[in-house]
């Protein structure tokens, strides 16, 4: 059931993290209002737990996206959110760029060397963080900045509750490769022709900030909808207006699908 919520709706967070986007425990539950908790016989101890199921069984792609919540990404989207949200500069060149920390880099030349996955212990005894509250919070503070970048992964690999990490590029090269010929226009276009069905409309400054992409090349996606009859403008508030989505008549879903 969850794997098929993900598929359908292309992203979703795991608990609720944004009005705009789709989240599992709220599907779960039936009502968007119901308050998650911290119990682990509650359906919040439940939906906790299907990060291992769904990891395990590779439904989907899992990372710390939206308001760097647990979110899942389908696999046929990744190549658009890579593109949309993530850096695809090799880390080297970042690095040296001034635009990674030498915490972070650290953290990839290790993955880069290792021959798989590693759990986390694993990984920040040879990255070099030690045991200890200070040398944590750093390795913490390094692993949200590659995922800020999109170029960390977290696989389930086994039976116990370990989560590994791999780089993205190493673990998902096609999808990698696929995001390198991707535009950014094309992949917009790509999320929104996803995203819209199920969110019925979109506020696209949420958006902007939940995917912290460019406000004006959203604006310019939204414009090409509208062209193409996708989509309504719609006022949300006085201030700021949304986009509603036209559902296709049965000639212009024929139309979409030979094109």
């Amino acid at each position: 059931m969850a794997s098929a919520f993900i598929e359908r709706v292309g992203v979703a967070t795991l608990y609720p993290a944004s009005p705009e986007f789709p989240n599992l425990f709220s599907a779960y539950v039936g009502d968007p209002h119901t308050k998650t908790d911290s119990g682990w016989e509650t359906p919040s101890g439940e939906v906790y737990g299907w990060r291992w199921t769904l990891g395990r069984s590779s439904a989907a792609f899992y990372t710390t996206l939206i308001r760097r919540r647990p979110t899942w990404i389908r696999w046929s989207l990744l190549p658009a959110i890579l593109r949309l949200c993530g850096v695809l500069r090799p880390p080297e060149e970042l690095y040296e760029a001034g635009h990674l920390s030498i915490e972070a880099y650290r953290i990839v030349q290790t993955l880069e060397a290792a021959m798989g996955a590693l759990a986390t212990s694993e990984l920040r005894e040879r990255a070099g963080f030690p045991r200890g509250a200070s040398s944590r919070a750093v390795y913490l503070k390094a692993v949200e900045e590659l995922e800020g970048h999109l170029l960390l992964a977290k696989v389930f690999l086994s039976e116990d509750e370990a989560m590994y990490h791999t780089l993205v590029r190493k673990q998902y090269p096609d999808q990698v490769a696929a995001a390198e010929r991707t535009t950014l226009e094309e992949a917009l276009d790509q999320f929104l022709q996803v995203y819209l069905p199920q969110a019925v409309y979109a506020n696209p400054p949420v958006l902007v900030k939940d995917l912290k992409i460019p406000a004006v090349a959203l604006s310019t996606a939204f414009e090409r909808l509208m062209a193409a009859h996708q989509v309504d403008l719609i006022p949300l508030t006085r201030n700021n207006s949304g986009y509603l989505w036209r559902e296709p008549s049965a000639a212009q879903q024929s139309i979409r699908d030979e094109t």
